[in-house]
């Protein structure tokens, strides 16, 4: 069965500075209660990082640095932006047509105000909540026609995996590093799941 796990909409705040997010909704109950936290974190350092990295009026899917993860992020031309986290199953038109119509929902509800908010916010609205439950079964969700021709106006780039968004001479540990969504914890865990990779590489 495929899994939605995240909705997340930011402002994009223009290249090399961190979106500001503005509302989350997140279904960790794929994950075991002892890793949930951490997936959260990485999972939302992952769509943080990749709506960082996507241009204004384009999409961007790639492997979002944690598990069989996805990142869906679109970003339209006003820098309203979304990121939704799939497992690699769930059906890409399907995850861009949920983050077009959660920014939307967002635009008509707030107007302008998202473009004037200061601090972070991480609420979860009931609108999003409803999506990410209604969008956990994608083929009952189907509403191609309109909304689809509207996303496929925005240029869309595949990449396997967060370090191929990297800026030239950028490293992904130092991203980590300075990450300000993952906890001490869950940066040892990076480092030493690299560790753990590196030595069965060489087998």
């Amino acid at each position: 069965m495929v899994k939605l796990v995240c909705i997340v909409v930011l402002r994009h705040e223009g290249k090399g500075q961190r979106p500001l997010m503005l509302a989350q909704a997140t279904d960790m109950s794929s994950f075991s209660f002892f890793t949930r936290g951490k997936a959260k974190e990485f999972i939302i350092f992952g769509s943080r990082t990749t709506c960082q990295r996507t241009p204004p009026g384009e999409r961007v899917t790639v492997n979002c640095g944690y598990k069989d993860y996805v990142a869906h992020s679109m970003v339209r031309s006003d820098k309203l932006a979304g990121v939704v986290v799939t497992d690699e199953e769930y059906p890409k038109d399907m995850a861009y047509q949920l983050l077009y119509l959660v920014l939307r929902d967002v635009n008509a509800k707030l107007g302008d105000k998202w473009k004037k908010v200061k601090a972070e916010s991480k609420v979860s609205p009931p609108f999003m909540e409803k999506y990410l439950k209604d969008y956990q079964e994608p083929a009952k969700m189907d509403k191609m026609g309109q909304v689809m021709k509207e996303v496929g106006d925005l240029k869309l780039q595949l990449k396997d995996n967060l370090v191929l968004l990297l800026e030239r001479g950028e490293k992904l540990d130092d991203i980590v590093e300075k990450a300000e969504d993952l906890s001490d914890i869950s940066k040892e865990f990076y480092i030493q799941s690299k560790k753990h990779n590196q030595c069965c590489k060489s087998w």
